[in-house]
């Protein structure tokens, strides 16, 4: 009897520390291609950037995943110098989806000085295609 409650307790702390470090895998992917697409923004990969949105990607039920990417282009061209700096991220997991809330600092240039920068509230929705996480929703506004 002793020996069948001790092998219960085992198989589940063995499980239950499974289980978390799954979720804790999911979202240090998640922060992973959070970053991956920071530097591919960064580094004007205009190509690699659709890579990162989901097949029915919208911003604000304004742009299709279309139209944003050539927003996107439009802003690569115009500053050749571009950096992202994201604090404050919040992570909040529901069955299918993640939602992620954030600050998000943007300057961008022409040259090595930078010329315009602004700071935004950054709100996106991520969902796993095809292993990956993709982001699927994306709204965000002036802080």
């Amino acid at each position: 009897m002793k020996n069948t409650i001790l092998l219960y307790i085992t198989i589940s702390l063995v499980l239950t520390s499974l289980l978390s470090c799954s979720k804790t895998s999911d979202i240090d992917a998640l922060h992973q291609r959070l970053d991956e697409l920071v530097d591919v923004i960064e580094q004007h990969e205009e190509e690699k950037i659709k890579d990162y949105l989901s097949g029915d990607f919208s911003v604000s039920k304004k742009f299709t995943k279309k139209q944003f990417t050539l927003f996107i282009n439009y802003h690569l061209k115009r500053n050749k110098n571009i950096s992202i700096n994201l604090f404050n991220k919040e992570i909040n997991r529901h069955d299918s989806y993640v939602d992620v809330t954030m600050d998000a600092l943007l300057i961008g240039a022409k040259n090595w000085l930078p010329e315009r920068g602004q700071k935004y509230f950054v709100e996106s929705r991520w969902e796993i295609e095809s292993g990956k996480w993709v982001m699927s929703r994306l709204r965000w506004s002036v802080k």
